[in-house]
């Protein structure tokens, strides 16, 4: 599943070459039921999308260097959509990095495509979560401040 902040038209070339080289290293992987899903956050609802990758789209893929936006022989004939039933029952489980983060939208910096990590079965923490963007909750100790010296900058309406 990949987040996006809009509603792109087609799949992006990112998605399929990032895509097809998962799929080629995991050769135990069926590229006729492995699908990428886009979750694009539009203004007042979430949008879901499921795709799968043709042939020539996985050799693309997986051939691709380019990491631009409009990569030379991208073509929309390189993924098909498919059909996505949503329920309110699911047979599965989470597996979320043992550290317990899972989004570095926040925290770009640390991220890494050959990062390694290990893997636990827990619900995953919510996309908002203090551990995700620890940067936003960084100074806030400022405020607690046990020696009083910056106290003259703050009002007491009850002293």
């Amino acid at each position: 599943m990949h987040t996006q902040p809009n509603e792109l038209p087609q799949l992006s070339p990112q998605d399929v070459t990032a895509h097809a080289r998962i799929l080629s290293e995991n050769a135990s992987w069926d590229g006729e039921k492995t699908v990428i899903i886009t979750c694009s956050f539009t203004p007042g609802s979430v949008s879901l999308t499921a795709y799968k990758l043709t042939p020539s789209g996985y050799e693309w893929g997986r051939s691709n260097t380019d990491r631009g936006n409009n990569p030379k022989g991208y073509m929309p004939t390189h993924y098909e959509k498919v059909q996505m039933l949503l329920s309110d029952r699911f047979l599965g489980y989470f597996m979320v990095p043992s550290a317990g983060v899972w989004n570095y939208n926040f925290q770009g910096q640390r991220w890494a495509q050959s990062m390694k990590y290990d893997v636990c079965l827990a619900n995953p923490k919510e996309y908002y979560h203090e551990d995700h963007r620890p940067v936003h909750f960084h100074n806030f100790k400022a405020f607690d401040d046990p020696l009083g010296i910056a106290m003259a900058d703050r009002d007491d309406s009850f002293a």
